[in-house]
């Protein structure tokens, strides 16, 4: 089929990407974990203007990871009117699909249709592990329940005959007021992009060029496609001070990578770093340090984390049309997340928008 690229360039959409998370090393009451996530999501929208907040899911972890997406966004939905609400990702492989439309379905409601539902297959075995699902019927059931999903969403009466799940005549009573829930993809292994973009899906991580390459051979316009660049940020008046508050969140999100999922989290245009990664102060000495190829780390100066960011969205990783903006890592305190935010938003914000 023909290629269908769209001419225009739209402004570039701001999303927060929100991994709610304590430090072990140095943690704070829980409680206070969430609110103060919280009142970052409110400032999103209230005083930055973010067009999106995006939440984060994981299990079992000994940072007390946030579980539960779908609670926590609608909390957002209750103080906030008009910024959108995605999970980034919701793992299906550990969800019954029914129920988890339910509680999305929830979402949209409390939020007067403002969900965008991320999926994806998770990588930790302990989640794997614990909840009792077999690995190597994971792609399948979460291809499944993504279907599944968006049928119960779409369809007044469900007839699903799948190798999981099945279900004849069913009619879900509690559904979205959107027509269409946007879908999100959040992974990076080509075959999975691939089948995203056949499948209408967003992409949510980083630029692949399968996925675009799949949107031309489907004749499927890329304008109709949204990829959002997830990428760590930490803004202060020098580098050293900047590193200085953000090496113990980011040395332990990279470090929870690879020891709960055997990801290779932190690397640099040579591969990862080997044979593991060094204490947490010597992290900024490493040059061009990334989360993985195309999800990239901004710590420093507010000149030059705008120039990381403007050569992102001038494609130097490829088409992106959202950058999803992590800006407290773990252990962080307010202070200094929110001297960081409104460092993005008047010394970065006008050169973007």
């Amino acid at each position: 089929m023909s290629s269908q690229r769209s001419t225009s360039t739209p402004p570039i959409r701001l999303g927060m990407v929100m991994a709610i998370r304590n430090h072990p090393d140095h943690p704070y009451p829980i409680n206070e974990v969430y609110r103060d996530y919280l009142d970052d999501a409110v400032m999103a929208e209230s005083e930055l203007g973010f067009d999106r907040i995006w939440l984060n899911e994981h299990h079992l972890s000994r940072d007390q990871y946030a579980p539960s997406a779908f609670p926590i966004l609608s909390a957002i939905a209750a103080r906030t009117g008009s910024i959108r609400l995605g999970t980034a990702v919701s793992l299906l492989p550990f969800h019954n699909p029914l129920r988890l439309s339910e509680d999305a379905a929830t979402v949209d409601i409390i939020s007067n249709g403002r969900l965008d539902l991320g999926v994806g297959i998770g990588s930790a075995p302990v989640e794997y592990e614990t909840f009792g699902t077999k690995r190597e019927q994971a792609w399948r059931r979460t291809w499944e329940a993504a279907d599944l999903i968006r049928q119960i969403f779409e369809q007044d009466v469900v007839d699903f005959d799948g190798e999981i799940f099945q279900y004849h005549g069913l009619t879900q009573t509690t559904r979205p007021i959107q027509e269409h829930v946007p879908f999100w993809w959040g992974g990076y292994g080509p075959k999975s992009m691939a089948r995203a973009a056949k499948r209408g899906y967003n992409l949510i991580g980083c630029a692949s060029e399968v996925f675009e390459n799949t949107l031309d051979e489907i004749g499927r316009d890329r304008a109709t496609a949204q990829i959002g660049q997830v990428t760590a940020v930490h803004i202060a008046p020098t580098f050293e001070q900047a590193w200085d508050e953000a090496q113990d969140g980011i040395h332990w999100w990279l470090n929870y990578h690879r020891e709960n999922t055997g990801h290779p989290a932190g690397m640099t245009d040579q591969g990862p770093v080997m044979p593991g990664l060094p204490e947490a102060k010597k992290l900024r000495d490493i040059k061009d340090l990334v989360f993985v190829p195309g999800m990239p780390m901004y710590i420093g100066t507010p000149d030059a984390v705008m120039e990381g960011l403007l050569a992102d969205v001038a494609g130097r990783n490829g088409r992106i049309t959202e950058l999803a903006l992590a800006f407290r890592h773990a252990g962080m305190r307010t202070p200094e997340v929110r001297r960081s935010l409104e460092l993005f938003r008047t010394e970065i914000m006008p050169n973007l928008r």
